[in-house]
């Protein structure tokens, strides 16, 4: 409270990315808000939070006064407030550990059972998150005037729009804040955010070509185009995802659900080539040539596909996705499908992106027991996914764990990453000193 009445938090002289402080942090500070509302209130002990000076507790320290241990996991139950901990231990964890990675260890020793007495003095929410997220969107707000109300990819958190600021904004970068923005006016009470996001959302798609494309990149302040290549992957990508997503938690705003369609006719008529998809100009679609290469980030689209119930052609094209990652183990940033080849350059990085694993769930979810149903066998829960994803998790354990955390990896190919991981190709994988924060939090 008293650093939001001398400035905040965010009462710093620094230039942000419109799209990452929108999708991190307003995002995060919104969701953490519902979450301490709807799960924290009255089930948090307040020794846990603050300390005897009523500062916040920082780590992990249990109050020893209020959680006992339970040894027997028998007499521990739900109903009396037992909250059962046990670490995931697979195949995977044995076959890693077997390389000398104790793996129990990188799960915080979290394998007891607590239970919390009735007595405790429990914290109760003061609901600052929220305030910190509207803090933050205000900051914000000044991206979104433009002639077009298509936003400015970059604001200084004190002072507005950076002086010589692009012009030029990103599908993706200005299509994807409506959900955060909409929220944030839900919850406050202030139209203006939604109302801005939303504008921004409906300014691009007003631009789309008559088949139902839209361009990479576009000058916020006249509105044309100015990289007209059309596809799913980098710069587009999760513009198509908002505006599903949107319609689902708001379907109040009907026009984004129409918004939707027209665009997602335009990427099955004009971007897919059978059960891949391809970049394609915008005003020719599949009429010009086609840039035939898969690119990691395209690796969301079928799970967004499952949403909308297409399941088979979902399948199929994440099947395709995965004959990628087993051919060379870890997925590329770009991979040409046309010459079954990792691009040159800087495409053979791997950075933990998780938008594969992501489909690959949602299809294990829609499609698990499938299989014990034509057999009339008792539901197993499993999926030919779930296998696709254990395999997968295992070339990451393999191929990227390092001592503390997850690294980056460069130079992805058949020779180095790819097949069935042993110790030679482990050695030859070149690692980057880098995990993004969208690992743990995502993948």
């Amino acid at each position: 409270q008293e650093s939001l009445v001398n400035g905040g938090i965010f009462s710093v002289n620094v230039n942000v990315s419109l799209f990452e402080t929108n999708i991190r942090v307003l995002g995060g500070l919104l969701s953490a808000h519902q979450l301490a509302v709807a799960y924290l209130e009255n089930q948090v002990p307040g020794e846990d939070v603050r300390n005897g000076s009523g500062k916040v507790i920082i780590g992990t320290v249990p109050s020893k006064s209020q959680i006992k241990k339970v040894k027997d996991a028998q007499t521990c139950k739900l109903e009396d407030g037992c909250i059962k901990s046990k670490p995931l231990k697979s195949k995977i964890h044995s076959e890693v550990e077997k390389e000398g990675f104790n793996l129990s260890e990188m799960n915080c020793n979290n394998d007891t059972d607590t239970q919390v007495d009735s007595e405790t003095t429990f914290w109760t929410y003061d609901g600052f998150l929220l305030e910190l997220a509207h803090d933050i969107g205000k900051r914000l707000l000044p991206a979104f005037q433009t002639k077009t109300g298509i936003p400015y990819g970059t604001v200084n958190l004190l002072h507005g729009i950076p002086n010589g600021e692009s012009k030029i904004a990103s599908l993706a970068g200005a299509g994807t804040l409506s959900i955060e923005f909409e929220l944030l006016s839900r919850l406050t009470g202030d139209e203006s955010f939604g109302n801005a996001a939303k504008l921004a959302t409906r300014a691009l798609w007003m631009r789309r070509t008559k088949k139902n494309l839209l361009g990479k990149h576009i000058n916020i302040e006249h509105g044309s185009w100015t990289e007209t290549l059309s596809g799913i992957g980098s710069n587009s990508d999760s513009f198509y995802e908002y505006l599903v997503k949107h319609y689902l938690l708001f379907p109040e705003d009907e026009d984004f659900w129409t918004m939707f369609m027209s665009s997602y006719y335009g990427v099955h008529n004009e971007s897919r080539l059978g059960e891949w998809y391809g970049d394609v100009e915008m005003n020719a679609g599949r009429s010009g040539s086609s840039r035939r290469v898969f690119e990691s980030l395209m690796a969301f689209y079928p799970g967004m596909q499952v949403l909308l119930g297409e399941v088979s052609p979902a399948a199929k094209t994440l099947n395709g996705f995965f004959l990628v990652r087993e051919a060379v183990g870890l997925l590329p940033e770009r991979f040409n499908y046309g010459n079954w080849k990792v691009e040159g350059g800087n495409a053979g990085l791997h950075p933990l992106r998780p938008e594969l694993l992501e489909s690959c769930y949602f299809l294990h979810k829609s499609t698990e027991g499938i299989s014990s149903m034509r057999s009339n066998s008792e539901p197993s829960g499993h999926s030919g996914w779930l296998w696709a994803a254990d395999y997968a998790l295992y070339a990451i354990y393999w191929h990227t764990l390092a001592k503390c955390g997850f690294s980056s990896i460069t130079g992805v190919s058949p020779e180095a990453t790819g097949g069935v991981p042993n110790k030679v190709r482990r050695q030859n994988a070149k690692r980057v000193d880098e995990m993004p924060s969208f690992f743990f939090k995502e993948k």
